[in-house]
């Protein structure tokens, strides 16, 4: 009983343990750690040499000395054992002997260390990352630990206070602080804003010191965990910037013009370096919207140059079809005109002749022929006006021809632009208008048509089998607005906020790219409107785009209103 449990307490040991007879090196016993680590099966390594594992010059040696019952113990010593597959193993080893029934053993403890050299190695370098990065920052940078003692300094902290070097070499870390405290005219301040290590709160404070100079000094704690460990302090030289700010303060009243150019280029300064990081997150978003932007905007373009190309190939055949049927129409009353005068001297012909002409009358059906002939030419004529008005609202919509912008009347561009979508609207949803008769206004017509096709596309999407679309305009003294609403699905609350972000899209994947909300949110602030939208999941959604009667173009931000 007693074996088996000591057995199994081996066992379960994590470390590799072997039992060696010093008389001639073999292994009397291996744990399963020793077997499983090294490769080979259970109970595989018992009877064999010891020197099989430690073969290295060094355990060779070792080991005839213990065969010549020469022994010493050894504990904690770097080793390699070789393995089953001959690879060989870096390990951490004990090795201590031990009494049994009058018997000498000795006892070998061994654990794999390739993971504890691997996370040195990563300490290592993350610490020498640390210490490149201290070193190259512009600030000087001081850490003290919880205990009040310097852990860390760079170069340049040194060289601001100019901390003489036998200081530095001694460690006479309370030395340094009062020699810095020395230097300061706030010393009771710069005192203790370095004692207050554990305090949670960070500080920021200025220190002229007695030579001239004036630091920026800013503090935070070190956290471990949810405990403070120290304080971090980065002082930072603003002599320059003080002196040049007293300086303009000085001049001021002489050279007026002069300190306020200085004083912007001071605060534009000061602004860049307070903003700096923020805007290079800024800029890297807005270039990720304005390249998909200008991408929908390029598609945009090929559409419209598209729309415009059919519409000037189709204008040829319409006008002179057109001109035809004009002339056909003139040419078929002539003719009637003639069959009239041919009539009236029908009496007079004999009775054969009257016969005959009354046959060939019967036979085309004279009566329905000059009363249809000129239904069918006002039909053709009418269905050419039509073809000729869908023609033009392309080319309304394309406005290839006109980037600048120009007086237009959004009534007719939401009409040009209906007419293009309309096979995506016909089958989807009924089109009420609800029109108020709006002023016209200065805009860049293409690109709200862009809007406007964006958001009768949305409409139709949002609408799952039967719905209605209605479009509302209006005004008033300051403002003209837009309204698209549907009887869709809505919007999820959760979503509502989120729609005008570039990508984003509620719809599956490859039915939707997220960038129509999103560059009709740009356009309409590019004119200084505002998009509002309003939604109930289940009942519908409405979009209304609001424009200013008289619009500052670049001057304004669009905003969006989710209700």
């Amino acid at each position: 009983m007693n074996d088996k449990l000591a057995r199994l307490m081996l066992d379960h040991s994590p470390q590799m343990m072997l039992l060696v007879d010093p008389a001639d090196l073999r292994i009397v016993l291996a744990n399963r750690a020793a077997a499983h680590t090294l490769g080979y099966a259970d109970e595989a390594l018992e009877g064999m040499p010891i020197t099989d594992i430690e073969s290295s010059l060094q355990d060779v040696f070792y080991w005839e000395e213990v065969r010549n019952g020469q022994h010493a113990d050894i504990d904690s010593q770097e080793g390699l054992y070789r393995c089953a597959d001959e690879s060989l193993l870096t390990v951490m080893k004990s090795i201590s002997s031990l009494e049994h029934d009058g018997r000498r053993l000795l006892v070998v403890q061994a654990r794999d260390i390739r993971g504890e050299r691997r996370v040195e190695e990563t300490l290592e370098q993350t610490l020498s990352q640390l210490r490149a990065t201290l070193e190259s920052t512009g600030n000087g940078i001081l850490v003290i630990d919880w205990q009040g003692r310097i852990a860390s300094m760079n170069r340049l902290f040194s060289r601001m206070w100019g901390i003489p070097e036998a200081l530095l070499l001694a460690r006479e870390d309370a030395a340094i602080l009062d020699y810095m405290a020395e230097q300061v005219e706030e010393r009771e301040t710069c005192r203790a804003r370095l004692h207050a290590i554990v305090e949670r709160g960070e500080t920021e404070d200025l220190f002229r010191l007695r030579d001239g100079r004036v630091f920026e000094c800013r503090s935070r704690p070190q956290y471990l965990g949810e405990n403070i460990v120290g304080r971090v302090y980065s002082y930072n030289d603003i002599t320059g910037r003080i002196r040049s700010e007293e300086a303009l303060r000085e001049s001021r009243d002489r050279l007026e013009e002069r300190v306020r150019e200085r004083t912007a280029e001071l605060e534009a300064a000061n602004a860049t370096l307070r903003e700096e990081k923020a805007r290079q997150a800024e800029l890297i978003a807005k270039l990720a919207e304005a390249q998909s932007q200008l991408l929908q905007s390029e598609k945009m373009a090929s559409i419209g140059q598209l729309a415009a190309g059919v519409a000037h190939e189709i204008n040829n055949p319409v006008a002179f079809v057109n001109s035809n049927l004009g002339t056909l129409q003139n040419y078929a009353r002539d003719v009637l005109r003639l069959l009239d005068a041919y009539e009236e001297l029908e009496p007079s012909l004999s009775e054969a002749q009257r016969t005959a002409m009354r046959q060939l009358k019967e036979e085309v059906d004279a009566a329905w022929l000059r009363e249809d002939i000129g239904h069918l030419l006002s039909e053709s004529l009418d269905g050419l006006l039509r073809v000729r008005r869908i023609v033009q609202d392309l080319k309304d919509f394309s406005h290839v021809d006109r980037a600048e912008r120009e007086i237009a009347n959004l009534e007719t561009g939401l009409e040009s632009t209906l007419n293009v979508v309309w096979n995506e609207l016909k089958y989807k949803a009924e089109v009420v208008r609800e029109y108020a008769g709006i002023p016209e206004i200065e805009c860049f017509p293409s690109q709200l048509n862009q809007v406007f096709m964006n958001l009768l596309i949305n409409a139709a999407h949002a609408i799952e089998q039967k719905g209605r679309i209605t479009l509302r305009t209006g005004s008033d003294e300051a403002q003209v607005w837009v309204e698209v609403a549907d009887t869709g699905k809505g919007i999820a609350p959760e979503h509502l906020g989120r729609i005008f972000e570039p990508f984003f899209t509620t719809k599956p994947v490859g039915k939707g790219t997220g960038l129509g909300l999103s560059l009709a949110y740009g356009i309409v602030g590019k004119h200084g409107g505002r998009i509002e939208v309003s939604s109930t999941v289940g009942a519908g959604t409405t979009f209304r785009v609001v424009l200013p009667r008289h619009p500052h173009f670049g001057e304004t931000e669009g905003t969006a209103t989710a209700v």
